[in-house]
Order: C-alpha cells, then structure tokens, then sequence
C-alpha cells in the first residue's frame, strides 16, 4: 500500500466522519434520536438496509465461503430477498401501526412482560457477540495488512472509536446519512474487486471454464459442507426470517420510515441492490481459486485479492469501502442494541425519566456496548471460518424467537402461556442437539437443526395456547395483528413481482 492508497482512505473515511459529526441535528427526544424522528425517505431506508446488511463480515465471510465451498452460499441472499419481500408487503404496515420502538415492545403488548425481557437479553447477546463482533473482527483481520504495526485489539479499538463518536451523538438520523455515503463506496469497492478479480482470470469464459466441478450450482447434494439442500429448506429459510422479520437490527429502519410506503420501497430497494452481490462478492470468491489456490484460511481470500490485484489508488479507494462497510453495519447495530436495552429496560426502571435523559442514557449504553464488543471481537479467530461462526450459532439459537414473534402476528389464540412454552420448549430442543453433537452422539449439519427446534416450538405455542386459554391475556386489538393487506398500491406490487421474477430467474440459471 503506498502513498496514493493512504491519503485515498485517510479522505474517505474523514468525509464520512464529517458527515456524521457536523451534519446532524439536534436529537434530544426518543423518537428523534431512536427512530430518526421517523422521517426517512424511502430512498434512506434502501441504502441503510443495505449497508447494515453488506457488512464486513457478510464481505469476507461470502468471499471466502465462496472459495471454499462455491456459489451455494447465495442461497442465503435470495432467500432473504424473498423475505423482504414478504416483511414489505406484509408486515411492514402492521408493526409500523403497532407505535412501538422495538420489536420486544411488541411482544410484552402481546404476551407480557417476561417474553419480552427474554428477546431483549436473546437479541442483545447476538447483536454483541454475532452482529457487531464479526464485523469487527473481520474489519481488524484486513486492516492488519494495512497497518502491519498496530495489533488488531488496537485497530478495533478505532474503529469503535470512529462509530462511536456519531453514532453516540447523533443518533439515527446520523447514521442514516452516512448510510447513503457508506452505500456507495461499499459499492464501488466491490465493483472494482470483481472488475480485476475477473481479468486476472482471464474474463468471463476463462471463469466459466476454469471454476472448480459444482461451484457454479446453487443446489447441493445433502451431503454438502456448505448448504445441502435438505438445509436449504429447513435451515435457511427461518435464519432468513429471523435476520429480516425479527431482527432489531433491521427493522429499526421500517420503524423510522416517514409512512408505510417508503417503509415498503425501501425494502425492496435494499432487494433489488441484494441481487447483485452474486456477482460482486460470491463470484469473485469462486474465480479466486483459479488465481490463489490451496488457501489455508479462506476467511483471508478478500483481502488477498485487495493487495495482490488492485493497482495504486484504487486498492485505498476499495480499502474505504471496506471500512465504510464496517461502519455501516457497526453503528446500526450498535444503534439497535442501545435502543433496546434504553427503551425496554432502562425506561422500565421504576421511575420515569425525561427524553433527554432517555437519549443520554442511550448514549453511555453506547459506549458500554462498544467497550465489550472490542475485547470479544479477536476470540473469534478461535471458531474456525467467520460465515460458521455466525450461521452455527445463529442455526441453534433463533427459531424459538422466530416462532413466538410470528405466531403473534397471525394467530390471535396466541397468548402468554404458549410463547412461554414456545421457548422453553424450544431452547431445551436446542441445547439437546448441540450437547448431542458436541459428544458426537450425532452428527447434523448446523442447517438441519432450525427446522426441529421450531417445530417443537409450534408445538409448545399451540399447546400452552389452547390448554391455558383462560389464563391468558386480553384478546390483542386489531394494532397487534395481520389482518389485511390494507395501503398497498400497484407500484408497490409491482416491485415486487418485479423483485421476485428477478430472483427466481437468478435461481433457475444456476440451478
């Protein structure tokens, strides 16, 4: 990395902090400083989904995925796109008519109080030690190439810093704008990295005729390392569903949309703008095998292709992106966790506390937040490759939450009891099969154990619900509940149609 390269990243990344410091407003009530004062366009909606999503971990950990196993580790990117389609056109315009700030809001509204203390402690533990500290430490793995001198517990700590300083001060509406910069530059780096990646391999020919047997095919054998594809029906689709439906991290955004139609388009722009990372980032990982075979750590792929194909100036204007890619997903997630653990507990706490001492609190959460997630984020390295790392634990621990939050959307007889067995039936089911396999009692790809732990999981809802049905709470009012469709309009339908022809035809071509 030379001169060029530095001062390319050094400008990048100060306009991105300039642009969260100096271009915020005032944020000191809890709408405006936790949902944006719920005013984003739908545009902003669109790039801060996928900027929050196309983290550096989902970068490295896709690109190496990819090398390792091939391109059927896409099949979580259109199954997601197909979930967003599903939240745009069905859920959307009913959590927004909930008037909540998180999603464990609504579940004390719709089953009370323990169920909702139970997803705030579950989702904070994952958007800490999965969410935020994967992005942090694949951000500290590359950036170690770049700053050969400085330990990747040092390199953390500064991008922490970074995060941190707008995040804590301008809330939202701060990282909203430096989503939409963040966007772009994400972009055009991976552009760029696929753009070389395919001319050192010779172009798209050379590619195809060079590609390792079964890497271009999206469904596997059942015995596949990487996504078989009994996982890809019964794995898959409810980690989707978690990451898109269930996840503070995401559906914050649509709690911060100016009205349900830009909450909607914006889901389906992040979509449309999901379709191409087959492209960017998964195939690029495929053609490195060609290039740089016999890696030992596939996790180390991406960075690989950034020093040893980019030319002076562009590999500091990727290196930005790849930072901007940290940011991105950092400050939203650290964003989530301070929401949830200010609104749900700290505003909970016995007495009432004014807004701007709820955005104070907000702030110190913040920062305590940071603070673990920086001396968690190097133990990572421990687990084997960063995509098993997150989808392992993810695969065992969020079905149960997926079950109780979507039961209460559609089933009115859902009360109490139900959501309570749900997850202790759940959990149980859960820790069994991985005690089970920790003492090889069985041997079950992490994709096959979503499936079972949410089927045992319906089961408890359905049983506590009907056995305990008087012990339940009042019936929710309509606020609580799916029940129409109600506010979509044929451009909204025909996204979409659109989005989903567009995915399904992605899928036929690399059947």
């Amino acid at each position: 990395m030379n001169q060029i390269d530095f001062l390319v990243l050094i400008a990048v990344i100060g306009c991105l902090l300039a642009v969260g410091l100096f271009g915020r407003r005032k944020s000191e009530t809890t709408h405006g400083y936790f949902l944006a004062g719920r005013e984003l366009k739908w545009w902003q909606i669109g790039f801060s989904l996928f900027a929050t999503n196309f983290s550096a971990a989902a970068i490295i950990g896709l690109t190496g995925a990819a090398y390792l196993t091939g391109i059927a580790i896409y099949n979580y990117e259109w199954v997601g796109i197909i979930a967003m389609v599903v939240f745009a056109l069905v859920l959307a315009s009913a959590l927004r008519r909930s008037h909540v700030f998180t999603i464990s809001q609504y579940l004390e509204e719709r089953y009370g109080q323990i169920i909702k203390i139970a997803y705030s402690a579950f989702i904070i533990f994952l958007i800490i030690f999965i969410d935020m500290a994967a992005a942090l430490y694949a951000g500290g793995m590359l950036l170690k190439e770049v700053f050969p001198f400085l330990s990747v517990n040092v390199i953390i700590f500064i991008i922490m810093l970074m995060v941190g300083a707008y995040s804590v001060l301008g809330g939202m509406s701060a990282i909203a704008r430096t989503d939409v910069i963040q966007t772009l530059v994400i972009a055009v780096g991976a552009v760029l990295v696929s753009w070389f990646t395919f001319e050192a391999v010779g172009g798209w020919n050379a590619f195809l005729n060079q590609a390792p047997d079964g890497a271009l095919t999206l469904i596997r054998p059942a015995d596949d390392r990487a996504v078989p594809w009994t996982g890809l029906l019964t794995g898959v689709p409810i980690l989707c569903a978690y990451f898109w439906l269930t996840n503070q991290n995401m559906v914050q955004w649509v709690l911060s949309a100016r009205s349900e139609s830009d909450a909607r388009r914006g889901l389906m722009m992040a979509g449309f703008m999901k379709i191409a990372v087959l492209f960017i980032i998964v195939l690029p990982g495929v053609a490195a095998v060609s290039l740089f075979p016999g890696l030992s750590q596939p996790d180390r792929i991406y960075p690989t292709l950034l020093f040893e194909l980019l030319p002076a100036g562009i590999l500091g204007l990727v290196l930005a992106g790849f930072v901007a890619a940290i940011m991105a997903s950092v400050d939203s997630t650290l964003h989530a966790a301070s929401t949830i653990i200010t609104m749900d507990f700290i505003n909970r706490g016995g007495r009432e506390l004014t807004s701007r001492q709820l955005v104070w609190a907000g702030r110190m959460i913040t920062m305590i937040i940071i603070c673990i997630s920086a001396v968690w984020a190097p133990a990572i390295g421990n687990f084997g490759t960063l995509f098993e790392y997150v989808q392992g634990l993810l695969s065992y621990a969020v079905a149960p939450f997926v079950i109780v939050y979507l039961g209460g959307w559609f089933w009115d007889k859902a009360n109490a009891t139900g959501a309570k067995l749900a997850l202790i039936f759940g959990i149980a089911t859960a820790v069994s099969l991985g005690l089970f396999q920790q003492f090889a009692l069985i041997d079950l790809h992490y994709l096959h154990v979503p499936l079972p732990v949410a089927t045992v999981s319906l089961v408890g809802l359905v049983l506590g619900s009907v056995m305990f049905r008087k012990r339940a709470l009042s019936v929710p009012d309509d606020r609580l509940l799916v029940r129409n469709f109600g506010g979509l309009t044929l451009a909204d339908l025909g996204m979409a149609s659109a989005l989903t022809l567009l995915v399904i035809a992605q899928v036929v071509i690399f059947w």
